[in-house]
C-alpha cells in the first residue's frame, strides 16, 4: 500500500476522532448541558485549517493523477474537488454557527444542534465515500510510477494537532481531546 493511502486513512482515523468529541459535545448542549466550549471552537478551528491547507490538496493530488493517468478506470468515480469545495463551504457555515453561538447570539440552541449534527453527519459521509471508493480505486490502478509523482508534487506539512509536535494554537484542543478519550473511551474509527 503507498504511503499516501495510509496517511490519508490514518487523517481520516483522526478527523473521525474529533467528530466524534464534537458529536459528545453537541449532545451536551442538546440536552441542555454545559459543552467544553474550547474542544468545539478547537475541532471547528482544526477544520478550518488542517483538511483545506494539508488533507484535501494530498487528495486532490491523488484524484488529479488518477483522472489524468488512468481516465477510464476513474470515468465513474464521483468529483472529488467538487465535494471538497462543498465541504469547504460546509466548515466555513458550520465555523460562522459555532461563532454566533461563542458571541451570545440570539441564536436557536436546536438551530445549532442541528446545524453541528448534519456537519458531523455529512463530514462522516464523505470520508466514508472516499474510504470505499476513492482509495481503494487509487490503491488499485495507479503504479507505483504515480505514487512517485505524487510523492514529489507533495509540500511536507504536518498535522497541527496529531503530528509528533502539535502546534501551539492546537495543543490545548489536542490535550482536551486525550482527555475526553480517556474519560469517556472515544470511538476510533471513520464511523
Amino acid at each position: 500500500m503507498a504511503a499516501i493511502i495510509q496517511a490519508l486513512r490514518e487523517e481520516h482515523r483522526n478527523i473521525a476522532r474529533l467528530l466524534d468529541a464534537l458529536s459528545h459535545q453537541v449532545e451536551v448542549f442538546a440536552e441542555a448541558g454545559d459543552p467544553d466550549y474550547d474542544i468545539v471552537l478547537g475541532v471547528a478551528d482544526y477544520f478550518i485549517d488542517y483538511p483545506d491547507q494539508c488533507h484535501h490538496p494530498k487528495e486532490n493530488l491523488v484524484y488529479a493523477r488518477l483522472k489524468h493517468a488512468h481516465p477510464g478506470e476513474a470515468e465513474g468515480l464521483f468529483d472529488l474537488l467538487a465535494e471538497h469545495r462543498q465541504v469547504h463551504e460546509r466548515v466555513v457555515r458550520f465555523h460562522e454557527t459555532i461563532d454566533l453561538l461563542l458571541g451570545q447570539s440570539d441564536i436557536a440552541r436546536a438551530s445549532i444542534v442541528a446545524a453541528a449534527r448534519a456537519f458531523i453527519a455529512l463530514e462522516r459521509e464523505h470520508m466514508q465515500k472516499e474510504e470505499a471508493q476513492f482509495l481503494p480505486l487509487a490503491e488499485r490502478v495507479l503504479t507505483a510510477e504515480d505514487w512517485a509523482q505524487i510523492e514529489a508534487a507533495l509540500a511536507e506539512r504536518r498535522d497541527p494537532l496529531f503530528g509528533e509536535r502539535a502546534e501551539q494554537n492546537f495543543a490545548a484542543l489536542r490535550e482536551r481531546l486525550l482527555e475526553w478519550e480517556a474519560e469517556f473511551g472515544g470511538r476510533r474509527g471513520c464511523g
